[in-house]
């Protein structure tokens, strides 16, 4: 298409059979009272339910009798442990206990061992030095 052959009436025809006179009208109108700014300064009414008491705001005084505004210190979690920690520090230590006797009673058997061993191989070469006898 050549942009001889472009006609801009014609996609505004198509646009004018699709949107029609009074929508077009509507959204020119909605445009033009279109405002930016919020359309209110003033705060909103103040609904009271029936039944619900009075709405307490920032303004009234505290709400609890601490003093704090209705304010409540979250508990602090430096200090906090899960519950369960503590019997499971138990069977850990318990464990550890146990582990280390093991070890301690594998370590004197091979103690034991090695000692055997060495007097075995002390009691083999007094052997050998008596069956050879005094050198001429």
């Amino acid at each position: 298409m050549a942009e001889s052959d472009y006609d801009p009436t014609e996609w505004i025809r198509d646009l004018r059979r699709t949107v029609g006179d009074k929508l077009m009208a509507d959204i020119v109108n909605d445009f033009r009272n279109y405002n930016p700014a919020p359309r209110s300064l003033t705060p909103p009414a103040t609904v009271q339910v029936v039944g619900a008491g009075r709405v307490v705001d920032g303004s009234d005084a505290p709400v609890a009798s601490t003093g704090t505004g209705g304010w409540v210190e979250a508990p602090k979690v430096d200090a906090w442990r899960p519950p369960g920690v503590d019997i499971c520090d138990q069977l850990m230590d318990q464990a550890d206990a146990i582990d280390r006797a093991e070890r301690v009673r594998k370590l004197a058997q091979t103690a034991a061992i090695r000692k055997t061993e060495a007097d075995l191989k002390a009691r083999e070469e007094e052997l050998n030095k008596k069956q050879k006898g005094p050198k001429p």
